[in-house]
């Protein structure tokens, strides 16, 4: 189980996630790398992708829970 993110840590871990998006759709474009290669480095961004938007999913979530629901 990984360490809930602290305030600072969800908004380094969207800035990570938003720079990884930026860099995976650069490389989806290149074509200087072997099929296997590409997809050996697609596979591995779109893993610390899943795991960064996990990250940022879970602090929302404890963020709601620890905010008081309110009814108008």
């Amino acid at each position: 189980m990984t360490e809930l993110l602290t305030a600072e840590g969800y908004e380094q871990t969207k800035e990570k996630l938003h720079n990884l998006e930026s860099r995976l759709a650069a490389i989806e474009k290149r074509d200087d790398l072997s099929p296997d290669h590409l997809a050996s480095v697609l596979r591995s961004y779109k893993v610390m992708i899943r795991e960064y938007l996990q990250e940022i999913k879970l602090y929302e979530t404890k963020l709601k829970q620890q905010t008081p629901m309110t009814r108008t």
